[in-house]
């Protein structure tokens, strides 16, 4: 009986199913589109300070959209876990004031339309920095101590204001002795951050003291006293550099390194013997490194180049390479200023003063090869301005010029003819003490406001400083600067720093 009735349902089913006509009536439901507009791809935020303040626009093709929001920020570059999104808003309008640390982060915004339940998260790249992490730098002296003036450029190049003696106002002292040069590196290990691991640094040297500091705070890593794994006896830095994966600290004459390529505690290491005898010898302040290259430093004793490695503990000697005008080694001269040129290829520019002739001066171009340097001299004439120069500032990488001052004046010597041009004059009362070439390029897009390629004139009068910021064409300076830097003090020397700007931005040179 059972059986008979389930051939019964079977039968009634197809019966029902040879009855259903298909009348072709078929309706598809076309999916939601959510559009937001408004919100940037990349910010520029200062921690503490600045706001990141969006009103997006939201729309959707469901005519009955009704949106609820949310926002959100996390870590980019997280190693060993999940990034974790913190949530900072659940309105459609955000007005967060910024307070993470430097770094990159991701900003999220989402928009669900809880009608349909269909929603749209997009992103956006947030670069926290800090109030010292983008400006104008400038190190200057003022009765016998050394301190650090930041002039902010919060939208473009030229700056709009001044943070005065930031060095002191964060670390509580300033440097001794007289402004000398900047260094920066993003590849110098330290431990601020808990571990040791590359860190965005600037080195402020003086001629009797020296600090390294964490760009980020501006807080000292390390002073003089504790920068070497043996507190120097004698404090006269010479020059910081970077060359061959290593950076170079001359102090008292003597070379110092630490290797970049390896895990180290930002130490600098002994000083590195003159050779396997021991031989007396002191560094000059002016220098050539690159940091894909062998550096190059000239021994005051022996009126030699030499030559080093980041790993060795003796000096690398240089030899004479081929058509070379003038040994390497013993020629007897005193070298009065020596920068760098280029890096492709590697050549330098030096001008030297005869031990014997004292009148007698050589410009020299310098291009080594491996731990060999050819040189090749033009004498100056007793009537040449640059006989009589003071103050230095080569042009690297653009045009072939050589800037100097003499007097109130600064001058051009162009280095392929010999020709002298007056290009500036400060005014009456004003002393020059710095000139320097700057220039800072990149392909990054949100970059591009503050790009720059500037001779910087630094001069004081009165207890007063100014640094002058001048274009150039075809190496000839523009009439005016475009702009001018203001303080109290006399300038050693002018960086401009970025969150992009690494240790291969500026090539190491006086």
């Amino acid at each position: 009986m059972k059986l008979k009735y389930q051939i019964l349902a079977t039968c009634c089913v197809l019966l029902m199913a040879s009855c259903y006509k298909d009348k072709g009536n078929y309706i598809y439901k076309v999916p939601e589109d959510i559009t937001i507009s408004g919100v940037e791809t990349s910010y520029d935020k200062v921690s503490l300070v600045d706001k990141i303040s969006i009103d997006p626009k939201v729309n959707s093709t469901d005519p009955d959209a009704k949106f609820s929001y949310w926002w959100g920020i996390y870590e980019t570059n997280v190693q060993g876990s999940a990034p974790k999104v913190d949530t900072i808003g659940r309105a459609k309008t955000l007005d967060y004031l910024v307070t993470q640390p430097a770094k990159g982060w991701v900003l999220v915004f989402g928009a669900k339309n809880e009608h349909t339940g269909f929603s749209k998260i997009i992103t956006a790249n947030v670069n926290v920095v800090t109030q010292f992490t983008r400006g104008w730098y400038i190190m200057k002296s003022d009765g016998g101590k050394t301190d650090v003036d930041l002039f902010l450029t919060p939208s473009g190049i030229a700056p709009q204001s001044r943070l005065e003696n930031v060095f002191s106002l964060v670390n509580g002292k300033k440097l001794d002795g007289e402004a000398s040069l900047f260094g920066f590196y993003s590849n110098y290990k330290s431990n601020v951050t808990g571990a040791y691991a590359n860190t965005r640094a600037l080195f402020i040297l003086s001629d009797k003291d020296a600090s390294v500091v964490n760009i980020n705070t501006f807080k000292e890593i390390h002073g003089i006293n504790d920068l070497f794994y043996e507190t120097p006896s004698a404090k006269k830095p010479g020059s910081i550099s970077e060359s061959s994966q290593a950076n170079y600290f001359v102090n008292d004459g003597h070379l110092h390194s630490v290797y970049s390529m390896s895990a180290n505690v930002g130490l600098f290491g002994g000083k590195q013997l003159r050779d396997d005898n021991n031989s007396p010898y002191s560094l000059s302040k002016y220098f050539m490194a690159y940091p894909f290259e062998n550096p190059f430093f000239f021994d005051e004793t022996s009126s030699s180049f030499v030559s080093a490695t980041g790993t060795g503990s003796v000096l690398s000697a240089v030899t004479d390479a081929p058509e070379t005008e003038m040994p390497a080694n013993r020629n007897n001269k005193e070298l009065l200023f020596m920068g760098l040129k280029s890096t492709y290829p590697y050549v330098g520019i030096a001008l030297f003063r005869d031990k014997t002739d004292p009148s007698l001066k050589i410009i020299s171009t310098i291009s080594p090869s491996n731990y060999a340097v050819k040189i090749v001299n033009d004498t100056l004439a007793s009537t040449d301005k640059l006989n009589k120069a003071e103050r230095f500032g080569l042009i690297i990488e653009d045009e072939n010029i050589l800037y100097f001052s003499v007097g109130q004046e600064i001058w051009s010597w162009n280095l392929s003819n010999g020709v002298e041009q007056l290009q500036y004059t400060v005014p009456a009362g004003e002393k020059i003490t710095f000139i320097r070439h700057r220039k800072y390029t990149g392909s990054n897009a949100t970059e591009q406001p503050f790009y720059y390629n500037y001779m910087l004139i630094g001069t004081t009068s009165g207890g007063s400083y100014k640094v002058r910021a001048f274009r150039k064409t075809s190496g000839n300076l523009a009439t005016t600067p475009d702009f001018t830097m203001e303080g109290k003090g006399s300038v050693g020397d002018v960086i401009y720093i970025a969150p992009p700007v690494s240790n291969y931005t500026y090539p190491n040179s006086y």
